[in-house]
């Protein structure tokens, strides 16, 4: 996983949240190429977004959304 900097991924993440998307599955891949990742989809007006990242930042994040979604 990628290390503590900036991820815009996690702030398109936070930010799709805010605007009331909704989460509807969290898929972690170990064996990603570059090191194990987290994929978040969601759900908002018949609309979906993906977001995909292997930083630690986007990935401690969503351990706190897989508690919720779960």
């Amino acid at each position: 996983m990628a290390g503590w900097g900036d991820d815009p991924e996690l702030e398109r993440l936070r930010g799709l949240l805010q605007d009331g998307w909704t989460v509807t599955e969290i898929d972690s891949d170990p064996d990603a190429a570059g090191g194990p990742s987290d994929t978040v989809r969601l759900e908002k007006d018949g609309e979906t977004q993906e977001c995909t990242s292997d930083h630690l930042a986007f990935h401690r994040f969503v351990e706190g959304l897989r508690d919720e979604v779960e």
